[in-house]
């Protein structure tokens, strides 16, 4: 046997003879694996040290053989309903969140888990699934270029720039030149990459990138930038260059949901005694910030910053006017 192939075969080995009611004799093992009798008792030997084989007995016959005892392969290299279960309900949660690029693998590696176990297995991931779901949220999502995402993805593991033509707020279309950071999902998708002529990373949506190459040329990756950190200085996938001290005013009426609310990982909550809540964190996006306060109608109130309440009065007076 080659080097590289060992642990494929003895692998392939111990399943069949875990499979196996009439067992595996030493000629057998010579003829599946195509070795010698002194190789092939060897494999017998090396599976009897790591799993626990049981000889089978046949009074009609002098040939011994054997094989795993149940459960012993399944221990190792099998999968639990609910370990299966749970990663198809991620797979279910990554399409509600827009995450479709990253789908498109689930399935596959669902599939290779579900060869490893039994039947019976596969019925307790069934009934799981049946018992278990996840809300889907009803709203519009931008479809995303498969083969968009695959430029992207590729770029950022080769550390080569992108080219593509893009619209601004004004409607200016320009051709950006970036070095791909990461791919941001949300309600909306981003590109985080930086251009030559940028400070600071920028957020693009995928939607909106025109005309998307690689182009044969390397980049050198800023050192210091942490997606972590980045995204702790945004509210969802929006940030500004300098963030807000936000501090916010919540009624009585909803104190249990405010305090299981996560708001931002650097949130600080503070339970007054009338029964109101403030909750204060740091964090750029006025206009996100804004849209998710409107979920919370007349129980919320901001009091810092002044930009913030400026942007929150001119979205609602704006929204008023369309009534």
């Amino acid at each position: 046997m080659a080097r590289g192939d060992d642990i494929r075969q003895i692998l392939n080995l111990a399943k069949n003879m875990r499979d196996s009611y009439q067992g595996y004799s030493i000629q057998m093992i010579e003829e599946e694996c195509g070795v010698s009798r002194r190789t092939a008792t060897r494999i017998k030997e090396i599976i009897t040290d790591i799993f626990e084989t049981e000889e089978v007995f046949n009074p009609n016959s002098r040939i011994k053989k054997w094989r795993l005892k149940r459960g012993t392969l399944d221990r190792i290299t099998a999968f639990s309903a609910d370990e299966i279960a749970t990663l198809e309900n991620c797979q279910n949660y990554m399409k509600t969140q827009n995450c479709t690029n990253g789908c498109d693998l689930l399935p596959e590696i669902i599939k290779k888990m579900k060869f490893t176990t039994s039947n019976a297995i596969q019925n307790d991931v069934d009934a799981l699934l049946e018992l278990q779901g996840y809300a889907v949220h009803q709203a519009p999502k931008i479809k995303l270029d498969k083969e968009v995402l695959e430029k992207i993805s590729y770029a950022m593991l080769a550390q080569k720039y992108l080219t593509f033509n893009y619209k601004n707020k004004k409607g200016e279309e320009k051709t950006r030149r970036v070095a791909p950071y990461a791919i941001i999902y949300s309600e909306y998708t981003y590109l985080v990459a930086k251009g030559d002529e940028d400070k600071f990373p920028k957020h693009f949506h995928l939607y909106k990138m025109k005309d998307v190459r690689v182009i044969d040329e390397y980049f050198e990756k800023d050192e210091n930038f942490d997606l972590k950190e980045h995204l702790a200085k945004s509210f969802g996938a929006y940030q500004d260059l300098v963030p807000m001290n936000v501090k916010l005013l919540f009624s009585k009426e909803v104190k249990e949901a405010v305090e299981n609310y996560s708001f931002h990982p650097n949130q600080k909550l503070t339970f007054n005694d009338d029964g109101t809540t403030t909750v204060e964190f740091t964090a750029g996006g006025a206009y996100e910030i804004c849209w998710f306060l409107f979920r919370w109608g007349k129980h919320v109130k901001i009091l810092e910053p002044k930009e913030l309440k400026d942007t929150y009065k001119m979205l609602l007076k704006e929204a008023l006017g369309q009534v």
